[in-house]
């Protein structure tokens, strides 16, 4: 696998708005991001991301520290390694270049309901840009298995959630497995990527499709000897009108509380069978 070098600016203004470019190019044409692209020959990862961002719109920079580091596949064997600075701008007058079709200051308010990059809002989030989601619910099980147990029975029931069917037909930006495994952060199921794995702890999953962004919280505590309570919390937000619509049908129904429980519930079998050493 060949990695590509590069490098963007994260910038936000006075108000709070995000600036965004609409890709011109692939990977992911078409989708808002923020400005970036790949590291020329003897040049710093900051510099990149000043002249990409003069070069997409217009605006001078003045870069700052490390956000975070992201790798996104290519295709035809290569991968890039994004690394994302903060930066403030310092001239300059916005428009767009030939690699962007478009560029603008967007409202935080504004990202749920935009094509973006894979992930993208994940990281604004975690950086502290965008607030983090809304509380839905939480629901809780007690095992009669210790941590350890529990924590490879979650890994296991993560793996099989979701299809790919049903993750394509909801826009879901995660519809396959994918990245390492065990469960670690970037690793993918349809329809989540992992966010942040403390085995045995906590395990974080988020998603985002056309009619939500959303956040899975498991946390598996001690509760005695050979014995855990293990805590599922949801966070979720449902833009627009189609995204009140579906979150009538999947909270008014009882539809994520069952599914909810019902993960649950498989957790806690797994982590019991896994726990027997001999017949009952």
């Amino acid at each position: 696998m060949e990695v590509v070098a590069a490098a963007s600016a994260v910038i936000v203004d006075d108000a709070g708005r995000v600036l965004l470019v609409k890709r011109g190019r692939s990977p992911q044409r078409g989708r808002w991001s923020v400005p970036g692209g790949r590291v020329e020959p003897g040049e710093s990862l900051e510099a990149t991301a000043a002249r990409e961002t003069r070069e997409e719109t217009g605006l001078e920079v003045e870069v700052g520290r490390e956000l975070w580091t992201v790798r996104v596949p290519a295709g035809e064997g290569r991968e890039f390694e994004v690394h994302d600075f903060a930066a403030r701008v310092t001239g300059g007058v916005l428009g767009h270049g030939d690699d962007a079709d478009d560029a603008r200051w967007v409202g935080v308010d504004e990202l749920h309901a935009m094509p973006l990059t894979t992930h993208l809002v994940d990281h604004l989030r975690r950086a502290g840009i965008v607030p983090e989601l809304p509380y839905v619910d939480e629901h809780a099980v007690d095992v009669a298995a210790d941590r350890d147990a529990v924590w490879s029975a979650l890994e296991d029931v993560v793996e099989s959630i979701g299809s790919a069917c049903g993750a394509r037909l909801l826009g879901c930006e995660d519809t396959g497995r994918s990245g390492p495994r065990p469960l670690a952060a970037c690793s993918s199921v349809p329809g989540f990527h992992v966010v942040t794995a403390e085995r045995p702890i906590m395990l974080t999953l988020a998603g985002r499709h056309r009619y939500s962004d959303y956040e899975l919280v498991f946390r598996v505590e001690g509760a005695g000897a050979d014995r855990s309570r293990v805590h599922a919390e949801t966070r979720a937000i449902f833009p627009g009108r189609q995204g009140a619509a579906y979150r009538g049908l999947l909270l008014g129904t009882g539809a994520h509380v069952f599914a909810t429980r019902h993960v649950l519930a498989r957790v806690a079998r797994a982590a019991r069978g896994a726990g027997r050493t001999g017949p009952e």
